[in-house]
């Protein structure tokens, strides 16, 4: 009985030490030197609730565009389609194209390339706007299938 009164107690007291110690991952954390370029990227958040509040603000534009057809509502489609795929490339790009990842000359090329990328789907883009039937008859006609 009085041994497992001291297990308890030593138990107790163990307990105790846990909750008031300070956290392993705080200490590794705060004693880390490990320099993986996270401490050099700026803070995105406000990037990122932009393109939050793009994605959302372009919920009715999709729909409209089934019903009104025209060149303003093709450019319109074609501007937000091309800001929203240029900053979810752009976002994985930055993710992982990190120098130290894949080097600093290949992070710069894919930089490079997500701006060529998108330079290249706004001009087919409008182009096929103004050479074709556009974008907003071309789902018109997907659909009719």
């Amino acid at each position: 009985m009085a041994a497992s009164l001291r297990h308890m107690a030593h138990f107790q007291k163990a307990l105790l030490v846990a909750r008031t110690a300070p956290r392993l991952s705080t200490i590794v954390r705060a004693t880390s030197t490990l320099n993986d370029g996270a401490s050099k990227v700026p803070d995105h958040s406000m990037h990122f609730k932009l393109e939050r509040l793009w994605a959302v603000g372009m919920l009715p534009i999709l729909p409209t565009s089934y019903f009104i057809h025209g060149p303003v509502m093709d450019a319109v489609l074609t501007v937000a389609l091309t800001l929203h795929i240029h900053w979810g490339i752009h976002g994985v790009v930055y993710d992982y194209a990190r120098p130290y990842v894949i080097g600093e000359a290949a992070a710069k090329a894919a930089h490079v390339g997500v701006y060529v990328i998108t330079g290249l789907l706004l001009a087919g883009l409008l182009h096929f706007n103004t050479n074709d039937v556009g974008i907003t008859k071309a789902f018109e006609l997907v659909f009719s299938l």
